[in-house]
């Protein structure tokens, strides 16, 4: 009898475990053709292969060498600072689109701020002008990867633009350019940096260049060489595809979360005194044993990469197609959460916005190279188009598409100057309308990307 139970136990562990043991090698089989596809493509799968795949620099040609020794003479403010570097720190996220809206004690607070930091300035300065960057990055500890010279560029990047705000006060608009130049040579150190957190502020400071450009503008007519060489300055930003290289990294940078072990996960994310002593953590070596066991965390993995590989697919299109990501993202993002697949889950929704802010890039790159159009045109003609159409085909072959609609940017004079816009991350015509002036739309939040000149 007891022979018999044994038998039929171990006969309906067989049964069991034949379905259990196709269905792991089903997945694992999948999981393995997505990553031979990614490494078919030269492209990095962990954190090791990441460092291999952000190029290299000479240490005499690197220019984040040099620019760790301006961070070093930053004198950094902040909102625990005392009161006059607490008001310069809330200055720098709004700042004015014309120079002569600073009021008095503004301007004194942002000429105090610059001559501060004189030292750093021209250290920063000299390092641009070297030909490579690599910044000294360790992808090995993947989303713990520590990456402080973000910050420092985009406090670099602001005191470009008090300099060049400055300059304008002071009458001397056209020393703007210079800095101008260097916001998006800052920019420029990030082109190769292989993280979505980097091109995002790298598309930050290519903004930073755009709203000092629209200062510059507002300041009085550009010589001829301004407009040259203006033109080839926001001609040579990097905005297409950035998207799709970012999350190429971010992919990397995951990946190793869905097979690593609970000493593994220490490594990377010690505990720390808020720590209750239970992980609160989708990581799958801290889920349940049985879950690991009939492989529920490598159909999350699965969904993870075939997500992923498809969304980086549709980010590669150009604007206005690479924004069926954004919807993908979400789509897949929600489905993964309702079945409980947490990581790919969280991933996947947390790039919704990726597209949109790329976008947006590209419309503050087409909408500069525009007006610098339109002000070359008032140079030779001594007036403004009627429309846009008007510069065809002397500076344009065709006028520039609104990356949100596949249309021709917005365009319309003023009484004083004009206005050029992109619909901005809404896909409605706002007529217009600034960020600064958004609770005058219908729902109170809706605003277009402006560039606007009046003088």
């Amino acid at each position: 009898m007891k022979r018999k139970i044994i038998r039929l136990t171990l006969g309906l562990l067989l049964l069991l475990g034949l379905p259990l043991a196709a269905w792991r090698m089903y997945f694992a089989h999948v999981i393995n053709q997505q990553l031979a596809q990614i490494h078919a493509a030269g492209l990095p799968t962990n954190g090791e292969e990441l460092n291999r795949w952000y190029p290299a620099a000479p240490d005499n040609q690197n220019a984040a060498l040099v620019l760790t020794q301006a961070f070093a003479l930053l004198k950094t403010i902040n909102a625990s600072s005392d009161a006059r570097a607490e008001a310069a720190w809330k200055l720098k996220d709004k700042f004015p689109r014309r120079a002569d809206l600073f009021t008095p004690e503004q301007a004194d607070l942002i000429r105090w701020y610059v001559e501060t930091n004189q030292p750093a300035l021209e250290k920063a300065r000299a390092a641009l002008a070297l030909p490579a960057c690599r910044y000294p990055i360790d992808c090995r500890w993947l989303m713990s990867t520590e990456l402080p010279h973000l910050a420092h560029l985009v406090n670099l990047a602001n005191l470009n633009q008090c300099r060049a705000a400055l300059a304008i006060l002071d009458g001397q608009k056209e020393s703007s350019l210079e800095n101008i130049e260097t916001i998006l040579a800052l920019a420029r150190t990030l082109d190769a940096e292989p993280c979505l957190i980097s091109q995002l502020v790298r598309l930050r400071m290519v903004r930073m260049a755009f709203t000092t450009l629209q200062q510059r503008a507002e300041a009085g007519a550009f010589t001829q060489a301004e407009l040259v060489k203006l033109n080839n300055l926001f001609t040579g930003i990097h905005t297409t595809n950035v998207a799709a290289f970012a999350l190429i990294g971010d992919r990397a940078l995951t990946i190793p979360y869905f097979r690593m072990t609970k000493s593994e996960a220490l490594r990377l994310h010690p505990p720390t005194d808020q720590d209750d002593g239970k992980p609160n953590s989708p990581l799958p070596c801290h889920g349940p044993a049985v879950l690991r066991l009939i492989g529920y965390y490598e159909l999350d993995y699965g969904s993870f990469l075939i997500g992923m590989n498809k969304a980086i697919a549709l980010l590669s299109n150009t604007p206005p197609h690479n924004l069926r990501a954004a919807g993908y993202f979400s789509r897949v993002g929600e489905e993964s959460t309702k079945r409980r697949r947490t990581l790919s889950g969280q991933t996947m929704s947390a790039y919704a916005s990726v597209p949109l802010h790329e976008n947006e890039a590209v419309a503050h790159q087409r909408l500069a190279l525009t007006a610098l159009a339109v002000e070359n045109y008032r140079n030779e003609t001594g007036g403004l188009p009627k429309e846009l159409e008007e510069l065809v085909p002397k500076y344009f072959a065709e006028v520039p598409e609104d990356p949100f609609t596949g249309l021709g940017l917005e365009y319309r004079r003023t009484k004083n100057g004009y206005a050029l816009y992109s619909v901005g991350r809404d896909r409605q015509d706002n007529g217009g309308l600034e960020q600064a002036d958004k609770k005058e739309s219908d729902d109170k939040k809706s605003y277009d990307i402006t560039f606007i000149v009046e003088r």
